[in-house]
């Protein structure tokens, strides 16, 4: 397991600087640029400016520069907040990201298991048809929508929770609930699809000859088996739910960096686009990697070994 861990690591770090070379000379391929949006300002003071941020060097000289100081841990200047590194903007906003992301997979994670094992068990009956007929409404309806709404019955109308800010649990629960509610959705299909797969194998109808407990057989042995297509959309669904944030962030007003990369990306701040993009593809492979370690503990047929 080690090697493999080790094996998995090291493979991450080319794809990981293709990522890398890609966004930056897509950044810069783009029209415009960090100051091409400010007021008209002389030749001789952009060329300064340009001159400073090594702007007016060859791009493969922008490139040496930026890999080299990626590789001693620093994201460069932001363009656009004066006097701040990217750095520090990232250290400031990553924990209100990380813990809005975790809410919202926990928030997923609670509803859509309990759910699709009820469906499951249940099979063919009212609970599994209403169950799969929200989940279908869940898949459907983009974050942002169900955010929108939740912002005008909750909020405005009936004025129970805030619309915007980060802090409080009326500040707090539409972004969680409209980030994960769609992901609840998928996790109980999922769910369902699992155990549904699981309680028709022979070791179950043994287990239950035996005469174990209902209960037993379905937290000790269904579960275990059944779980398995929820960890593995797990990797992906946790950096969709941090990748997805940027829009709830936006519309919310959440100070973490969703919206900081949606402000980048107009404002075309070239080293904060990057380190955002950094970020949530470091987020990607590490998820991955940790469900494939996952799937060894939970199914003794595999091994890494």
């Amino acid at each position: 397991m080690t090697r493999y861990i080790i094996r998995r690591l090291l493979g991450a770090i080319p794809v990981l600087w293709i990522i890398i070379t890609i966004t930056f000379f897509l950044m810069r391929s783009a029209p415009g640029g960090p100051f091409s949006r400010d007021r008209v300002i002389p030749v001789e003071v952009r060329a300064n400016i340009e001159a400073k941020y090594h702007l007016d060097e060859p791009l493969y000289k922008q490139y040496g520069r930026y890999m080299w100081d990626l590789l001693h841990g620093d994201l460069g200047p932001s363009f656009k907040y004066k006097d701040r590194t990217v750095n520090e903007i990232i250290a400031a906003g990553l924990p209100t990201t990380m813990t809005l992301g975790a809410l919202a997979l926990a928030f997923a994670l609670l509803l859509g298991i309990p759910a699709g094992c009820i469906a499951a068990l249940r099979h063919n009956s009212a609970a599994d048809y209403s169950t799969m007929a929200f989940s279908m409404i869940g898949v459907s309806i983009p974050n942002f929508i169900i955010l929108s709404v939740m912002i005008y019955f909750f909020s405005v109308r009936l004025e129970w929770l805030e619309v915007s800010g980060w802090g409080t649990w009326r500040e707090m629960i539409n972004p969680v609930i409209a980030l994960g509610l769609p992901y609840a959705a998928y996790v109980a299909r999922m769910s369902r699809a699992g155990m549904l797969e699981v309680i028709r194998q022979d070791y179950i109808r043994t287990a239950r000859a035996k005469g174990l407990p209902e209960r037993i057989v379905i937290m000790r042995h269904s579960l275990k088996g059944g779980l398995l297509p929820v960890v593995s959309f797990l990797g992906p669904a946790g950096a969709a739910i941090l990748t997805g944030s940027l829009i709830i962030e936006t519309i919310s007003g959440i100070p973490g960096i969703g919206r900081e990369f949606v402000q980048s990306a107009l404002n075309r701040d070239y080293t904060l686009t990057m380190g955002t993009v950094i970020i949530y593809s470091s987020f990607l492979i590490g998820f991955n990697i940790i469900v494939d370690i996952l799937y060894a503990f939970l199914d003794p047929r595999i091994s890494y070994e």
